[in-house]
Formats: C-alpha cells, structure tokens, sequence
C-alpha cells in the first residue's frame, strides 16, 4: 500500500517510518559499511583512484589545444623545427613544476598525438577497463586499462592518456598494464614495460 506509515517503538521513543524507507536506509547503510573493504585488482577502480600513485617515466598523450594552452601558459616553449619528422617543445620551469619530466615531443613519426613524459605522484583516472588478470607470481594480478593522470590546471581539464608499451615501446594505442601485489592489501607495484 503506497504511503503506508508504520508506527516504531524503540526505548519508549515514537517515531513515524515507512517501511520503505527502512528498508531503502539498510540497503545504504550496508554499502556504505563495505566500500573501503572490496579493494581488489579485479575492480581496480577502488586501487587507482583512491589516493595518488608514483608514476615513473611514463609517458602521456596530449592534445593540441593542451600543447597550444602549454605554450601560452610558458610551461613550455613553441614546437622547434622538425629533424626528421621529429619537432620538440622545449620544457620550462612551469611545466617541471607541474611534474613533467621532458621536452613535449610535439611530431615523431609513427605517433598521432604529441606526448610527455611524466615523474611523480598523481591521482590517476580510469577511463576504459580492459582486463584483469592473475600475474606471473602468486598474489599478483596484471591489470590492463586505459589510464589518465590528473592534473589541476587549467590547460588540462580532462586527465591525460597514459601511453601503453608494444615490443618494447611506448604506444598511443595500447593501453598500458599495471602490476598489482597483495602486501597485506592490493597495491600497486609498477606499470609493466
């Protein structure tokens, strides 16, 4: 019956609920209390974005727009001239400070998108789910999904790709794989290379 009210008596106090709500209130209350536990790499979402994560050496996709917005900001300097086929924007202090580790490689043959490399903790985004998989050593797990970085900047308001590696290289179309390590918790312990 819709709008039924049902009359709790508890300790000598009355209070109106409906039997709904009660229902819906316990069913919240019992997610709520089991969030923090169900941190496992076959949901790695809980692992990833929880707290930021070092990142060593990675490499990031960037956009045109977040080169030009780069450029202008003086986190690096104009794309130089191509050597063959390669062009560089030079990094500045302002883009060191944001933790970017190298020039932007603005062109190179055989990639579509201009690229950095990164070096620190940062929080770190899911953007497509892959795979999880059991890893090489007991207690491990290799999980395989499209990763961004997210930065507070105004030139970079979604989070950047993380390039995956094929054949030994960095590649903008693989997404790139993370090692995870049951020390006590999940955690995790390298992207794989």
């Amino acid at each position: 019956m819709a709008g039924y009210t049902q009359l709790v008596q508890r300790g000598g106090l009355r209070s109106n609920a409906s039997a709904p709500g009660l229902v819906l209130a316990m069913v919240l209350l019992s997610l709520a209390m089991n969030m923090g536990c169900s941190r496992s790499p076959d949901d790695p979402r809980n692992l990833i974005e929880a707290a930021p994560i070092r990142v060593e050496a990675e490499q990031v996709m960037l956009t045109s727009p977040e080169v030009d917005c780069g450029v202008r900001s003086e986190l690096w300097g104009p794309p130089t001239d191509p050597n063959q086929g390669r062009s560089v924007c030079p990094l500045m202090p302002a883009g060191r400070a944001l933790r970017f580790d190298d020039d932007v490689v603005y062109t190179e043959p055989g990639q579509q998108s201009a690229y950095v490399q990164i070096r620190g903790r940062f929080p770190l985004t899911i953007l497509e789910m892959v795979s999880a998989n059991d890893g090489p050593e007991s207690n491990t797990k290799l999980v395989t999904s499209r990763v961004g970085v997210r930065l507070d900047n105004p030139c970079f308001p979604n989070p950047l790709p993380i390039m995956g590696v094929r054949k030994g290289q960095f590649n903008q179309e693989e997404p790139p794989v993370m090692l995870f390590r049951l020390n006590g918790d999940w955690q995790l312990e390298k992207f794989v290379h």
